[in-house]
């Protein structure tokens, strides 16, 4: 009887971890394979894949993500709006999953996203209503992320705090007419940058100055405007009554997995060396590729936001956290392998193999994100249009999409399909032009 309550409880345990953790490997796998296989194939194997409750979020995240990128906004809107709640209603935390995670290993914990993932599901959110037209629901999802980074941040932390999704939020505003909320806006994705000691994007820098001028009646003797034009060492250039704006999104490469890392800490009160799992992101190879645009001369995207970094900041937020759980179930484990090797041999065997392989690092993360986020801000003439060099496609005339003053578009290194505010069906790039890669 002990011998079979030692060999069950072990295989029973390991049986509910491997389906458990299958999961997790195939979306990483995915997720690694993406830049060379696209979104479209990505999405169809992505598919074929039925993960566990606790894991459903990350995986709407990321099939949210690539349906945005194939074109299918409804239904990108849809799961990334049920990855949404599933994160919100995650903050009261059931008392079983936090026992699981403490005494078996954080994969058992139901995954509710990095403070950056869950700021940036209303990015992605936005863009897809102001890609289906919809400035008034692109406005709503920004205001819910505004609350969401009060909510995540503090005075003196950046965690949680996204310059592009503030620079995103500042446009929708802007777009619509509100200078005030806009210039809010890119204050604070100004403070952001600055705060971390990153380059401000000539695109924000435009966005501060022209904003700064109009809601003063152009006055360009005002004070804040003044600052601005010390720290660009430029003037505001607005443009003209036959000129518009395009303002480019690109999102380029895609983010690195997590890994998992074994460390060894010891413990005075056992005397012992005790083997400790935590996740680990290994040394990103992520080089920067911009996006060149032919308006007139070349121009090229400029990084507002390195997610690469954004996820290691993220992850580093709570290692302490992750760190001081994943020593506490060492250190039980240990005390049940010493107990089980009192009662035997064998007992002790298999207690120490199901210790060793149930303690697994959490590497859930949405990896499919871009590797950054970069945008230009562009001012042409409405009657002129404007080339994507990689893509091989050009931006129609503003007129021809029915504005006068703003045309938004988001390209993707992963694949030609462009999307567009207006909403432009023409938007193709010519088939057989290779990626930006």
């Amino acid at each position: 009887m002990h011998l079979f309550r030692f060999l069950a409880t072990p295989m029973v345990m390991l049986c509910l971890l491997y389906l458990q953790g299958c999961t997790a490997w195939q979306i990483n796998q995915l997720s690694a394979e993406l830049p060379a296989v696209g979104p479209e194939k990505t999405l169809e194997k992505l598919e074929d894949i039925d993960p566990p409750d606790r894991d459903r979020s990350q995986y709407l995240l990321n099939r949210g993500l690539l349906k945005f990128y194939t074109g299918d906004l409804a239904g990108s809107r849809q799961d990334l709006e049920q990855a949404k709640a599933i994160m919100m209603s995650l903050k009261a935390v059931s008392l079983s999953e936090n026992f699981g995670a403490l005494t078996t290993n954080e994969t058992l914990r139901s995954y509710g996203g990095t403070p950056s993932e869950q700021v940036l599901v209303h990015a992605m959110l936005a863009m897809g209503y102001l890609f289906s037209g919809d400035r008034d629901g692109a406005r709503v999802e920004m205001l819910q992320a505004d609350v969401t980074m009060s909510q995540l941040g503090d005075t003196e932390s950046v965690s949680g705090q996204l310059a592009s999704v503030r620079f995103l939020a500042g446009l929708v505003y802007e777009m619509n007419g509100e200078l005030d909320d806009a210039m809010i806006s890119y204050r604070r994705a100004h403070q952001i940058i600055r705060a971390r000691k990153e380059k401000v994007p000539e695109a924000l820098a435009s966005s501060l100055l022209n904003v700064s001028l109009r809601r003063n009646n152009e006055n360009r003797n005002d004070a804040e405007y003044q600052r601005y034009v010390s720290e660009f060492g430029r003037e505001a250039s607005l443009p003209g009554a036959h000129e518009g704006e395009w303002i480019v999104f690109y999102h380029d490469g895609v983010v690195t997995n997590k890994t998992e890392t074994r460390l060894l800490v010891f413990d005075p009160n056992l005397e012992a060396q005790i083997s400790v799992v935590m996740p680990n992101y290994p040394p990103s190879r992520y080089q920067t590729r911009h996006l060149s645009i032919k308006v007139g001369d070349i121009r090229n995207t400029e990084v507002i936001e390195m997610i690469e970094q954004r996820a290691r900041e993220d992850l580093a937020d709570q290692s302490a956290k992750t760190m001081a759980a994943a020593t506490v179930r060492a250190i039980t484990k240990y005390q049940m392998v010493r107990k089980a090797r009192e009662s035997g041999e064998l007992g002790g065997f298999l207690a120490n193999i199901a210790g060793l392989l149930s303690e697994q690092a959490d590497v859930r993360s949405w990896n499919m994100l871009p590797s950054s986020i970069q945008l230009a801000r562009l001012v042409t003439p409405l009657d002129a249009s404007v080339g994507i060099v990689a893509k091989n496609v050009e931006l129609p005339a503003l007129n021809k999409l029915g504005s006068r003053h703003y045309g938004v578009v988001l390209v993707t290194s992963l694949n030609n399909r462009l999307l567009s505010y207006p909403p432009y069906e023409g938007l193709e790039s010519i088939e057989g032009q290779p990626n930006e890669q």
